[in-house]
């Protein structure tokens, strides 16, 4: 893990993160780490991850900024529908940043690691998103956080949403929330319909993050480092806007029926890296988390000396 210290420019900044994206971290590992509480320079930071292929997130809080060593994406008119979601399409509608306050407190309230009110989007990296929008042309580029709403038609609940972003003609998924236990499948039914309304927009690729069961079965495959930084890289200056559906486009069933029903038999593993078992894949987020806490607790104490981006 390496520290970006508040002396580095964001000039030198822009210029360091290409050669780690193509490098790799000193030790091999997946998170670059700074101070959340610096004002407009952590939105700036933000963005500047963002267009170089990291995912930002917090933790202890800090900045993080996650670069995958195998990242899932998906082009989107390639997402995968099941049968049971065209089914439970019909009660929901679909919206695109209409409703952000609200769906960040649903993430914080419902979503979490290990226990209610864990949740890595905090209200500081939040800001810190928000704060993205307000920065000039030079840091902010093609970049735009946004939230993403489902709702049911009949009694105008917000049942499921996410936090995501856009750069170029990628679309990032940062996590999200469901209401599982009252609606059951519409989190599926949310991500579905996302999938074909990005497609319908025109963009190129949807970024899922980490490998986890859902993703996979929503379509999604395993990619490198290296080939997600390419893809990155290609698909960043293509600015398309992610607008909200405006009257019936926003029906998940008619968002729903651009995708092709794809049979249970044939939801297998997309092509890409072998997939690990669960239970590996378990064992080695447990490691990094580890090795997060174990890194958080030297940087307090003032031993990041060779986790400096400047050695």
């Amino acid at each position: 893990m390496a520290r970006i210290p508040s002396s580095l420019s964001l000039e030198d900044l822009d210029q360091i993160l290409p050669q780690i994206v193509d490098q790799g971290l000193p030790d091999g590992g997946e998170f670059v780490v700074a101070n959340l509480n610096e004002g407009e320079r952590t939105a700036a930071l933000v963005a500047v991850l963002v267009w170089h292929g990291f995912l930002p997130m917090s933790g202890v809080g800090l900045l993080l900024g996650k670069l995958h060593i195998n990242r899932c994406v998906l082009e989107p008119q390639k997402t995968h529908l099941g049968k049971k979601v065209r089914k439970r399409a019909k009660a929901f509608r679909l919206t695109v940043n209409k409703a952000w306050p609200e769906v960040v407190r649903k993430i914080q309230e419902l979503t979490y690691t290990s226990a209610p009110g864990d949740c890595w989007l905090t209200d500081q990296v939040v800001k810190a998103y928000q704060g993205v929008e307000k920065l000039g042309p030079r840091w902010r580029r093609n970049i735009r956080f946004l939230s993403v709403e489902l709702w049911h038609a009949e009694t105008k609940e917000l049942v499921a949403g996410e936090i995501g972003y856009t750069c170029g003609s990628v679309y990032s998924s940062c996590t999200g929330f469901t209401s599982k236990d009252q609606y059951p499948g519409a989190g599926t039914v949310q991500l579905a319909a996302l999938g074909a309304w990005l497609a319908k927009q025109g963009f190129q690729l949807w970024d899922l993050g980490m490998e986890i069961d859902y993703k996979l079965e929503l379509g999604g495959r395993m990619v490198p480092r290296a080939e997600w930084a390419q893809k990155v890289r290609e698909l960043r200056t293509l600015a398309i806007p992610l607008e909200t559906p405006l009257g019936d486009e926003g029906s998940a069933p008619k968002l729903l029926a651009m995708l092709r029903e794809v049979p249970d038999d044939e939801r297998g593993d997309p092509p890409g890296p072998k997939r690990l078992p669960r239970k590996t894949i378990e064992l080695q987020h447990l490691e990094r988390c580890i090795e997060c806490i174990e890194f958080v607790v030297h940087f307090w104490r003032g031993k990041e000396k060779d986790s400096s981006l400047l050695n």
